[in-house]
């Protein structure tokens, strides 16, 4: 069980508690009690932010692949929110399964991705 002082663990707890505090933001402007302005519409740079700092920081490529998840995700919450290209939740969510797809078709096909890297040793799925 982690300690407080684990780093995985108050990573967590700030990262949940990031999340509260924005979810609770948005909550309230949603329901007119504060006005959160234009921010409202580039939230997901957040999500694409974090997913570049995931890639960059990859050390293997299924780690830069999460990286890139982040990234798709961010990218399709961002041209939704603000309806770019005629796009908007409604009708652009099947764009979310075409990439499942070509997600799953690489790792049936990439010989890389059989087996799992962790700290220099190789594991079987």
């Amino acid at each position: 069980m982690d300690s407080f002082d684990s780093p995985r663990l108050r990573g967590s707890l700030i990262a949940g508690t990031i999340l509260l505090a924005v979810g609770l933001l948005f909550l309230l402007n949603n329901f007119d009690f504060i006005y959160l302005g234009p921010v409202t519409h580039f939230w997901p740079l957040i999500v694409i932010a974090i997913g570049v700092t995931k890639f960059l920081s990859a050390e293997h490529p299924s780690e830069r692949r999460r990286g890139g998840w982040w990234i798709m995700i961010g990218l399709w919450l961002l041209i939704s929110t603000l309806h770019l290209y005629g796009f908007s939740f409604h009708n652009s969510w099947p764009i979310l399964l075409i990439v499942l797809g070509i997600n799953s078709l690489w790792r049936a096909l990439d010989p890389q991705s059989t087996c799992r890297h962790s700290k220099g040793y190789h594991y079987a799925n």
